[in-house]
């Protein structure tokens, strides 16, 4: 049996990008569909956050600065290609969260792509915010990172100083995780179930897995430019993911009102996924304090402080390194 959701999906990937007043027309039948499904379905437990491994805690508290920032990746073995399971489960969510994450999954669908050519490359820039540890070590508060990567993936470069650093050309595709090359990326399962069984293979992330899946999908989300389908998917996967939950008071990110969708990691900080309140389009992440604590440096942490803000500020397809439109 095939539920509104998928339904809706699926027609929708084979028409043109809708005119707004349609998807407008379309979000308000969703949102209804949702409500009533909700009301007889259980959201999924929360789940208490647990300690994660050092290279999961660098990707999603982006507290060793800008470097880990650009290539906070795992070096893998056997990452594969992305093929998804012959039978996934069907893909059925319901509650407030997979209400949001819909919304910006069909907002993510309508957006305008063109996949790029072996020989473009990909660029990002973000602009990070840090709190008290970066204070502590004497970092800079305030930077703004501008990376670039080869479509194939064989060639990363970045703003180093005010100097473009182009990194050497590799013979073999890395592997790493989470995949930055494009090939792997477009080849991703388009079915959020499947989606989190590859992640969850391929991190080796034992009972760690939905807090390293959640981390995972973050990175994704906030360091690639991704087709308008894969990154559909990665929202509606977060939805799957037990101990997501949005934010009920309002939030402020970067100037700009947002909607926080997040998961509490190793019981002290809520890793957050800001999308814009009116369009639900992804607008970067953020680490906040849920609990007062102290960390092994000794710095000071109040429940409430924001450690780290990363604002997505542009991600788009370019012909050379050193581009940026």
């Amino acid at each position: 049996m095939i539920d509104d959701i998928t339904a809706l999906r699926d027609s929708w990937s084979e028409a043109e990008p809708p005119a707004p007043e349609a998807r407008d027309r379309a979000r308000a039948a969703l949102l209804a569909r949702i409500a009533e499904r909700a009301a007889t379905v259980p959201s999924p437990p929360q789940r208490r956050g647990r300690r994660l491994p050092g290279w999961a805690w660098r990707a999603g508290f982006a507290a060793v600065g800008a470097a880990a920032l650009v290539a906070g990746v795992v070096a893998v073995r056997g990452l594969g290609p992305a093929a998804p399971p012959a039978r996934p489960a069907p893909y059925v969510a319901s509650g407030p969260v997979a209400q949001t994450f819909e919304l910006a999954a069909v907002h993510a669908e309508s957006e305008p792509f063109t996949p790029p050519r072996r020989d473009q490359w990909t660029y990002v820039e973000l602009r990070m915010v840090r709190g008290k540890i970066a204070e502590d070590k004497g970092q800079a508060t305030r930077e703004t990172t501008r990376s670039w990567q080869r479509a194939d993936g064989r060639q990363a470069a970045e703003m180093i100083d005010g100097k473009l650093e182009v990194m050497p050309e590799s013979t073999d595709l890395p592997q790493v995780m989470p995949p930055q090359d494009y090939p792997t990326l477009a080849g991703l399962p388009t079915d959020p179930r499947a989606l989190l069984d590859w992640l969850r293979t391929r991190s080796q992330s034992g009972k760690d897995g939905d807090a390293v899946s959640y981390l995972l999908i973050e990175s994704m989300l906030r360091d690639n430019v991704l087709p308008p389908g894969v990154k559909a998917t990665l929202l509606r996967a977060l939805a799957l993911l037990p101990g997501v939950t949005r934010s009920d008071e309002p939030v402020d990110f970067d100037g700009r009102p947002a909607i926080a969708m997040g998961m509490v990691q190793d019981g002290w900080r809520r890793e957050d996924i800001l999308l814009d309140p009116a369009t639900h389009e992804f607008l970067g992440s953020r680490t906040v304090v849920v609990q007062d604590h102290t960390t092994p440096e000794g710095v000071a942490l109040k429940k409430g402080d924001v450690e780290v803000e990363l604002i997505r500020v542009a991600g788009r397809i370019v012909d050379a390194p050193g581009r940026t439109g």
